[in-house]
């Protein structure tokens, strides 16, 4: 009776011991490291002018968007000074899911919030591998508020049309030796662009108050709210720098 209990008894863990090793080894064999990165890959090519110019609140960027409107990149790599080799730079963005519809070169912040775009690639229906040719871009601040900001908002009452108002140009070539240390017009011992001092320039004051003593006219409600959010702030931080034109 006993002798029986005891091969019932090895029987029995014979058998559990067997189920334990089956359940841990499915037969299947796993890589010993992960792949860390899949999707597509853009390489960007270019030469950018005024690349080292911006300040640490922002960006020069790479970046995946899933929508134009979206306000924060999905994925992005930073492109900085070591990105450029005999005046030419490349940088590639790798993990590109298949929700990415563009890439962009483009300002972000350092939450990764988009602020302005240079050029774009619609990588939607693209291979794995994308070739970014984006030619010469003048990607310096200034000429950044010049094309985002000037140009839309304020060229055709100040130089692009028969009108100058002010006597001010800010059409292209013109608007940076007429507002950068030149003195105002209009409001006493102040001058219209002020190198690092952003708070004492005419031009962050009438941007930036409803009603300012010696201007007339209200250029405050001019401004959208996109570029309240950011067009205003990299022009005083523009100023802040030194207001360079390059």
């Amino acid at each position: 009776m006993e002798i029986s209990m005891k091969k019932y008894l090895f029987a029995t863990l014979l058998a559990l011991t067997s189920i334990g090793l089956s359940s841990c080894d499915d037969g299947r064999i796993y890589p010993e490291t992960a792949k860390l990165s899949e999707g597509k890959t853009v390489q960007m090519e270019g030469v950018l002018t005024g690349l080292s110019g911006w300040p640490g609140a922002y960006r020069v960027a790479i970046a995946g968007f899933e929508n134009a409107d979206d306000e924060y990149a999905d994925v992005s790599k930073v492109i900085t000074s070591s990105d450029v080799t005999d005046g030419k730079v490349s940088v590639e963005l790798s993990g590109i899911k298949d929700n990415i519809k563009l890439v962009r070169l483009c300002i972000l912040d350092r939450l990764r919030r988009h602020i302005i775009t240079f050029k774009e690639v619609d990588v939607s229906s693209a291979s794995e591998n994308v070739k970014m040719e984006v030619g010469t871009v003048d990607i310096s601040m200034f000429n950044t508020i010049q094309q985002n900001f000037f140009n839309t908002t304020c060229a055709n009452c100040h130089g692009a049309s028969n009108r100058v108002a002010a006597d001010l140009y800010l059409t292209d070539g013109k608007s940076y030796s007429a507002l950068v240390g030149a003195d105002s017009k209009r409001v006493s011992n102040k001058k219209l662009v002020e190198p690092n001092d952003a708070a004492g320039s005419v031009i962050h004051m009438v941007l930036n108050q409803e009603s300012v003593e010696g201007i007339s006219m209200n250029h405050f409600d001019l401004v959208s709210e996109l570029n309240k959010q950011t067009i205003l702030p990299i022009i005083d931080s523009w100023i802040n720098n030194g207001a360079k034109e390059n």
